[in-house]
């Protein structure tokens, strides 16, 4: 029987295997021994001899920044990482779920509150039970089992995962690569090459888009948002011999050139969209064939779904066996204002988060416990505010340094269903992302994760 599992209750056991967790941060638990910081060195010059950039972003002069490594390398518990699968693959296929019955279930709508220039399109879906979540990125907090939250889905944009899969091969063919190939860790399929071009071109094939019809490709993005990765993607295309297009779904006349595209948008400023009629009518008709269909990433990517899926008025919507997954991995989540009132919010400022339904890069987190008690009052009765996510609190995994603490969370990327890889950022800032500072360390898998299980839909 496997040590994680006593009497057929899985027991908690760390996310990170403690003998195979190798940092550079001086003082920390694990730093190197001379051969870590080595390959931290090769791995940094790789990625300025490759030209590893972020690919783009809506701040000014970082186009060129490059990809911020990590120094450090994770192995996930074996038994941790087996049950931590298993439970994102639950928590997905809920997603899916509430993605599916929105268009036709008033409370799922009225609680979701998606702003009408949003929300039109998603009830234009000709089929809502066809829909799905092709592709999203769980940010998960937590240094063990029983404590690990999924914090976020990002459905929309999930960036970082190309780089990382790269990064974790950079890791593999630097001065550690004797100790990384005596540990035997299968390799991830986010780090295959050309892993994202394969499966966007495969995504047209499944959805009718004609083999010649996938020669250009558009990549899509908003007038302020990131391009994050880009680069990496374009040369994955041009390696399947097509042309990527860089382009704003406004730009209609070089839009409706295009049968098969991607796009990458977080509706911070959804009246933006107001300007992109044909491209929406042509994704929703299916003319233009994009994953993550509009009415799956504006309502996965709106934080309160994290509400549905813990709010006990929406428990119906679940089997006893999904509800167990959801208990075990989305923390208490809560709509400010319904479900949770702004008494409630101001009397658990210690124990609770803040967070606009649509935000990126951590700017519109509010840590209740680092916050003046007299401002948190102020701000969760904001009735600018109502309607927000509050959510209990899930402390990152910390390594404690000379220089102060890091933090540490768990980034896992879902394509069709299934878990594709593993990937973290590591900061000194409590708010854990790449525009805040952070890093990406390497994170491997001890167990095989099925490429071919991709396609499926559990």
């Amino acid at each position: 029987m496997s040590p994680a599992r006593a009497s057929g209750v899985v027991a908690d056991v760390p996310l990170v295997d403690p003998d195979r967790d190798l940092v550079v941060v001086p003082g920390a638990r694990g730093s190197g021994d001379g051969l870590v910081a080595r390959a931290f060195r090769d791995v940094e010059a790789a990625v300025a001899r490759r030209r590893l950039t972020i690919g783009g972003s809506d701040t000014v002069d970082r186009d060129d920044m490059l990809f911020p490594v990590g120094p450090a390398v994770t192995v996930l518990h074996p038994d941790a990482e087996a049950e931590l699968r298993r439970r994102v693959h639950v928590v997905v296929r809920c997603l899916r779920r509430v993605v599916r019955r929105y268009a036709g279930d008033p409370r799922l709508q009225e609680f979701l509150a998606v702003p009408e220039v949003l929300r039109r399109w998603i009830v234009r879906h000709p089929d809502p039970r066809s829909l799905t979540v092709d592709y999203c990125r769980l940010d998960v907090l937590g240094n063990s089992l029983g404590t690990a939250r999924v914090l976020e889905f990002n459905a929309s944009s999930p960036g970082g995962v190309v780089l990382s899969g790269v990064v974790n091969r950079l890791w593999r063919e630097s001065a550690l690569a004797e100790v990384l190939g005596s540990w035997r860790l299968p390799p991830a399929p986010f780090e295959h090459r050309g892993w994202f071009a394969d499966w966007l071109l495969d995504h047209g094939r499944r959805h009718g888009v004609p083999e010649d019809d996938t020669r250009p490709v558009g990549l899509f993005h908003a007038l302020q948002s990131s391009k994050h990765e880009f680069a990496q993607i374009c040369a994955q295309l041009r390696a399947r011999g097509r042309e990527p297009v860089e382009l704003q779904p406004s730009d209609v006349a070089r839009s409706r050139e295009m049968r098969l595209g991607y796009l990458k948008y977080i509706p911070i400023e959804p009246a933006e969209v107001k300007g992109w009629d044909d491209f929406c009518a042509r994704m929703t008709s299916g003319d233009l064939v994009v994953p993550n269909a509009l009415a799956e990433r504006w309502i996965a990517e709106n934080k309160l779904c994290l509400a549905v899926l813990s709010d006990p008025r929406f428990r119906d919507l679940f089997t006893p066996a999904e509800q167990a997954a959801l208990d075990a991995l989305v923390p208490r989540s809560r709509k400010l204002g319904d479900g949770m009132s702004p008494a409630e919010a101001v009397a658990q400022r210690g124990r609770l988060v803040l967070k606009q339904p649509y935000s990126h890069r951590g700017e519109s987190v509010v840590i209740g416990a680092d916050t003046p008690a007299e401002h948190w009052s102020f701000l969760v009765r904001d009735p600018g505010h109502r309607g927000w996510l509050v959510q209990e609190r899930v402390e990152p995994f910390r390594l404690d340094t000379p220089h102060g603490p890091c933090f540490r969370d768990l980034v896992v990327p879902v394509l069709d269903g299934r878990v594709i890889g593993y990937g973290s950022r590591l900061s000194h800032n409590p708010v854990l992302n790449v525009a805040r500072g952070g890093q990406v360390p390497a994170v491997f898998t001890p167990h095989p994760l099925d490429p071919a299980g991709a396609a499926g839909h559990p």
